[in-house]
């Protein structure tokens, strides 16, 4: 009795297995069935057989299946992959004009009376910003490549940084010298006099007709000098600064807000150039 219901028991575990795994079945359910009816009738080498597949069947269970498989290798493709670094070489890049080769190049690009600055260093012939993008000013009228006094326009090209004045003491500039402005202080914008385009103090005595008085506030709380028309041709412009944003258009100089110039300011080192375009 014992030896005829060995293959009805060994055959369960089989129809389990398969249905837990999904995989094909060997033989269907009904089969089960039927083989242990006829082992109950027939001779010994069909009971022996019956349990030979049900271990073939075990076997199989303990194999990973394909859908866990696959999972296991698509997953790391999913996975996000990151942004570009911060210091992005080409998201840092300052595209200075041909041409410059300064150290240090202070960047200015105009739309109208508008400007977005930035200051830019040169690393192995390419420039990155090392400072900026900050935003502030130029003249009312916009730039212009052929500046004449008066028009309220800043000079377009690349000017040498000089040194620096101001209502209040030097802040860090080490380009140049610097002065601190009293009553006195002027700039000589009258294209008559031999001392045009140059810092004075009044009284005229005759030595100018007209110039630009230098103790203003805020303006020139802190400002330095622009190199433009160091020949001091006649008409071609004078008093260009570099100077604390007012919030609308100059009268021809580049201004940024204070901490922005003072950071700027600070950064420079004897070389420096401003690009105006």
């Amino acid at each position: 009795m014992t030896r005829r219901l060995l293959p009805a028991l060994a055959a369960l575990p089989l129809a389990a297995a398969l249905a837990a795994c999904g995989g094909p079945a060997a033989s269907p359910p009904t089969s089960s069935a039927g083989s242990s009816s006829t082992t109950a009738t027939t001779s010994s080498t069909t009971t022996t057989t019956t349990p030979t597949t049900s271990t073939t069947t075990a076997k199989r269970k303990t194999k990973p299946t394909t859908p866990r498989t696959t999972a296991k290798t698509t997953k790391p493709a999913v996975k996000p992959s990151p942004g570009p670094p911060a210091t992005d070489p080409v998201a840092a890049s300052c595209r200075v004009p041909s041409g410059v080769t300064a150290t240090q190049v202070v960047l200015v690009k105009a739309s109208g009376a508008s400007a977005t600055i930035r200051a830019c260093r040169r690393a192995g012939g390419r420039y990155l910003v090392d400072l900026g993008p900050y935003y502030g000013h130029v003249g009312k009228n916009g730039i212009s490549w052929s500046k004449r006094e008066g028009d309220l326009k800043t000079p377009a090209g690349t000017f040498p940084l000089r040194g620096g004045f101001g209502v209040y003491g030097n802040h860090g500039l080490r380009t140049g010298s610097w002065f601190r402005v009293d009553s006195t202080d002027v700039w000589v914008d009258d294209s008559g006099s031999s001392l045009y385009n140059t810092h004075q103090h009044k009284p005229a005595n005759g030595r100018w007709d007209s110039a630009e008085p230098l103790l203003q506030t805020p303006a020139y709380n802190y400002a330095q000098v622009i190199g433009y028309n160091e020949g001091r041709t006649p008409g071609r412009g004078s008093a260009i600064f570099f100077h604390v944003d007012l919030g609308h258009g100059t009268a021809g100089c580049v201004s940024l807000p204070t901490s922005a110039l003072l950071a700027v300011m600070r950064w420079e080192r004897p070389g420096a150039v401003m690009s105006i375009g």
